[in-house]
């Protein structure tokens, strides 16, 4: 008995871990398409409830048409503000590419006064490549997605067209299915993605005030284009405080060509955004939201090793909607309970 029960479950646990691979290989190599339908399906669970308070009022047909173009409007925007803060900052790294040479010249000077031989840690020449590399890749990032904004667009129109009718038809799968969740799931994932949207934005307005403040009190250049910078990658857990600080270093060692004034601008940026997500977004998001910092973390790299900076955007929203599916599967409640703040939330899920 035991020894047929064991050869079975090898042969479940192999077909589970094929399928997660396959899973995972279609999601990397199909990325043109699975990657703007999963921001679409993002955008309509924020946007779905205008419409519905919009609809009674207005009627279907305005209500659709009001709500795509505050969606389009509110991601225009979004956008604009990162490639104006990152245009401010590349025209003034490309104007000052001098500077960065200097610093990188004393650095060298330094390390031979020491006796560390340069070429063993760095290359001899300072290469603006080095520096404009960076930027450009941003850019390039910017473009990819803004050649999706269309086809994300058409997705959230037709899926908005569809959200009535795909209402009915589920109530329906669920009459005839009463163990099918769906649009239980539908909602607490709607409802969650609310709130984790409007926490993240308050978040990031105040982070890019409170930056502002700090960096004209330290005379970095471009305080607002990095305070904007700031605020937008504040969207991208872990990842997105890690690389404007790293970036901030470089443009104040840049400017002060001074250790302990980068060490001021890095530090003051990290105590800000540390101060901020740690202790006031908690007290704003409650524990439904909450969920286990390694989770938070390992669904940002996993996505942005998948889609990139977009990915790394949207990867927490995924495991939200994975967290709450989770919830209303009684066989997987325990991952819930596992990798969420609140276990009493989970169990709810079950009854």
């Amino acid at each position: 008995m035991t020894a047929s029960a064991d050869p079975a479950k090898g042969v479940k646990l192999a077909i589970i871990t094929v399928g997660l691979v396959a899973g995972v290989g279609a999601l990397y190599f199909g990325r043109a398409v699975f990657e703007p339908l999963a921001f679409a399906l993002f955008i309509i669970a924020l946007s779905a409830p205008l419409m519905q308070q919009l609809q009674p009022r207005i009627g279907k047909g305005l209500a659709l048409i009001v709500t795509a173009l505050v969606t389009i409007g509110i991601i225009s925007v979004f956008f604009a503000l990162i490639a104006w803060g990152v245009l401010q900052v590349g025209e003034w790294v490309v104007a000052n590419m001098g500077r960065f040479q200097a610093v990188y010249a004393s650095v060298e000077s330094t390390m031979s006064e020491r006796g560390v031989p340069m070429e063993s840690l760095m290359p001899e020449r300072f290469d603006p490549r080095w520096i404009l590399g960076p930027i450009g890749a941003v850019v390039g990032q910017l473009r990819l997605i803004s050649g999706f904004v269309l086809l994300i667009f058409v997705f959230v129109v037709l899926g908005l067209t569809e959200m009535e009718g795909m209402a009915r038809r589920l109530k329906r799968i669920e009459a005839e299915r009463p163990g099918m969740q769906i649009s239980a799931v539908a909602a607490d994932v709607s409802g969650k993605f609310g709130r984790y949207m409007k926490v993240r934005f308050v978040i990031s307005a105040v982070d890019s005030v409170v930056c502002y403040v700090f960096f004209r009190l330290i005379g970095l250049e471009e305080p607002l284009a990095w305070a904007l910078l700031v605020g937008v990658m504040n969207f991208i857990p872990f990842i997105g405080p890690l690389i404007v600080a790293v970036a901030i270093g470089l443009f104040a060692a840049a400017q002060f060509g001074s250790l302990w004034m980068v060490i001021v601008a890095v530090g003051g940026t990290t105590a800000i955004n540390f101060v901020l997500g740690s202790y006031i977004e908690p007290l704003m998001a409650g524990s439904a939201l909450s969920m286990s910092a390694i989770l938070v973390l390992f669904s940002v790299f996993f996505w942005a090793i998948i889609w990139g900076i977009p990915g790394a955007f949207i990867g927490v929203q995924i495991t939200i909607v994975i967290l709450a599916v989770c919830r209303v599967l009684p066989s997987a409640s325990w991952i819930a309970d596992l990798f969420s703040g609140d276990g009493a939330e989970a169990k709810l899920g079950q009854q």
